[in-house]
């Protein structure tokens, strides 16, 4: 049995429904008409339509600035269907919670300290409505009565496959994972793997464009800089960048292009 919850009923979202229509702003409202005190935290609602890998990753590399026992709500891929049973995982202090498209193998493997539970309720409420219940039994302390294991998570692969250090070539492979706001590139390349590989001259080359060359790097965005640079991002990532440019949008680089830094 997990330790009992938290008193803050904090609650993050995260999905591909955009801002321009009001779903997000109706879930909103079904959640704090189930759970009046809630604390709702947006974390991003511009993901791309139904891309899970991106929803994994985002999810994955920012639940920990959160309190433990926050409860993360993942609500790209929905598919709303009436037979939906949605899913709640309590996994390294926090709770996750959505429905099971893969997003949550992708997130976490088959973590052993990782526990599962399956919605048993009302099956005429809507699937936002069932997220709103399933939320408030995590700070009611009442899921475990209201719920049933779950066995076995969907298994999905992702197309951001785990970046590779090779220090006998000295190369670093990676994938464009995310593109911000500012059409900046992020990567899924820990700044840990490239220092790790040593503070030495290289190429960084994105797949698709085989013309941009980057052989730059700043441990934070510095706005002297004219080229093109790599810059360590506060997810702890290199994200590709140019000052006062939408490098995405400029060398068209795109979620899952491949990215090969070779170290001289």
């Amino acid at each position: 049995m997990m330790n009992s919850p938290q008193t803050l009923n904090l609650i993050t979202l995260l999905s591909d429904w955009k801002l321009r229509d009001p779903y997000i702003g109706i879930f909103k409202g079904q959640l704090l008409n189930t759970l009046p005190d809630a604390q709702i935290v947006d974390i991003t609602h511009q993901l791309e339509l139904f891309n899970l890998s991106q929803a994994a990753f985002i999810a994955k590399n920012s639940y920990s600035f959160f309190p433990e026992k926050t409860v993360h709500i993942i609500l790209s891929g929905l598919s709303f269907s009436a037979e939906v049973k949605p899913v709640l995982l309590f996994h390294n202090g926090h709770f996750f919670l959505g429905e099971d498209t893969g997003v949550f193998s992708m997130m976490f493997g088959v973590a052993s300290n990782m526990e599962a539970y399956q919605y048993n309720g009302d099956m005429t409420l809507s699937t936002t409505e069932k997220l709103a219940c399933m939320a408030s039994w995590v700070f009611q302390d009442t899921y475990v009565k209201n719920t049933v294991p779950y066995p076995a998570l969907k298994f999905q692969l992702s197309n951001l496959s785990e970046p590779d250090y090779n220090a006998e070539r000295k190369t670093i492979s990676g994938k464009i994972a995310y593109i911000d706001s500012c059409c900046n590139a992020v990567t899924n390349i820990p700044v840990s793997m490239f220092e790790a590989a040593g503070k030495r001259p290289f190429i960084a080359t994105v797949s698709n464009i085989r013309s941009l060359k980057i052989t730059r790097c700043h441990p934070y965005y510095n706005p002297r800089e004219s080229e093109v640079f790599l810059v360590y991002n506060r997810l702890g990532f290199l994200e590709i960048t140019l000052y006062k440019g939408n490098i995405a949008a400029l060398a068209d680089i795109r979620v899952g292009d491949d990215l090969e830094i070779v170290f001289s």
